[in-house]
């Protein structure tokens, strides 16, 4: 778990353990952030307000103010609940739970996994469980790719490894890190920056997309919505670092990924984690997504818009802008100087 989202727990558990306490416990306070540099707070906030506008409000919500002044909030949309999977495109499914995310992509060459949960425990009763209620074969689990080194996104990949032989992957610098950590998988395939990989008819692109960790990636991919293309980036979180260097390492990687992004036409947001794409609304959405006609053949045969397609023009990478000043935002709250 990331320094951040720890802190977020922390915070969690102690609002909850004060209000527990009974009459004569201090009800606990919101951050107060003594250090803060007011006029840049301000100028960062108001301009990731600006650029969200309407269409990624809640967004701007989330990263700006939800997640750094209501950390114990926050936080309660991270719990490790169980939650049912569910098929979010025609050959993508979601099969995590509320703390973590793992994702199955189906190709011709047989399933890739995306992120493994907590441990191995978590990988048989939740990702493999899932996947077998809705209609996957676990035996067919050709691949891993571990979207960054923590222990929440690798922690279940050794069992996926040894139990169905399916090959890991990861970037070199999350290689190197999970090198010294207990239970990590056999190292299998090293992926670097700008790497393209065909799996069956699924062609990942990969990006070294440091911040959140050292061996942080992002994919590209195509998904469909009931055969309509579209282009999907999977994130391997977008929590806030805590150092200014940190900070300053995540709005590099966000600005390379924009243009990255744009190149490649990326309209639907996916992450390793349900508040940061939004799934802890999406699932909801989907599951009452209303069609014209029993049965729908084309994303256009439905009334409601799929919730994890971002249909403006260039609204994903404005998002991707709107984290970049959060970013900018939590830095000058604390009082940090960046260097640009």
């Amino acid at each position: 778990m990331c320094p951040m989202r720890f802190h977020r727990l922390a915070a969690a558990l102690a609002f909850g353990a004060a209000l527990t306490g009974g009459a004569a416990a201090q009800t606990p306070s919101i951050p107060t952030f003594p250090n803060a540099i007011h006029a840049d707070v301000a100028e960062h906030l108001n301009q990731a307000r600006i650029i969200a506008g309407k269409e990624n409000r809640q967004h701007f919500y989330r990263a700006c103010i939800y997640s750094q002044v209501y950390p114990m909030y926050a936080a309660s949309a991270q719990a490790p609940y169980l939650m049912p999977p569910i098929q979010v495109f025609d050959q993508v499914y979601w099969v995590g739970q509320g703390a973590i995310s793992a994702w199955v992509v189906k190709t011709s060459a047989g399933l890739v996994v995306i992120d493994s949960l907590n441990n191995a425990s978590q990988a048989q009763t939740i990702l493999v469980a899932g996947m077998v209620k809705l209609g996957l074969n676990p035996a067919d689990i050709k691949y891993v790719l571990l979207t960054n080194e923590n222990a929440d996104h690798i922690g279940g990949a050794k069992y996926l490894q040894e139990t169905y032989g399916a090959k890991v992957m990861a970037s070199a610098p999350a290689w190197a890190a999970m090198a010294s950590a207990a239970g990590a998988p056999m190292q299998d395939i090293v992926l670097y920056d700008g790497q393209r990989s065909t799996i069956g008819d699924v062609t990942f692109d990969f990006t070294l997309t440091p911040g959140v960790t050292a061996g942080a990636l992002t994919a590209i991919f195509p998904v469909s919505d009931k055969g309509t293309r579209r282009m999907a980036a999977f994130h391997s979180g977008l929590a806030i670092p805590d150092s200014a260097e940190g900070k300053m390492t995540q709005i590099d990687s966000l600005a390379k990924f924009a243009t990255v992004s744009q190149a490649a036409g990326v309209n639907v947001l996916m992450s390793a984690y349900g508040s940061e794409d939004l799934s802890v609304y999406g699932h909801d959405l989907l599951r009452h997504r209303r069609a014209f006609s029993r049965a729908p053949k084309s994303a256009a045969d439905f009334q409601d818009p799929h919730p994890y397609v971002m249909a403006a023009s260039g609204q994903y990478q404005r998002f991707l802008q709107i984290i970049s000043e959060c970013t900018r935002v939590a830095a000058a709250r604390n009082g940090q100087v960046l260097p640009r």
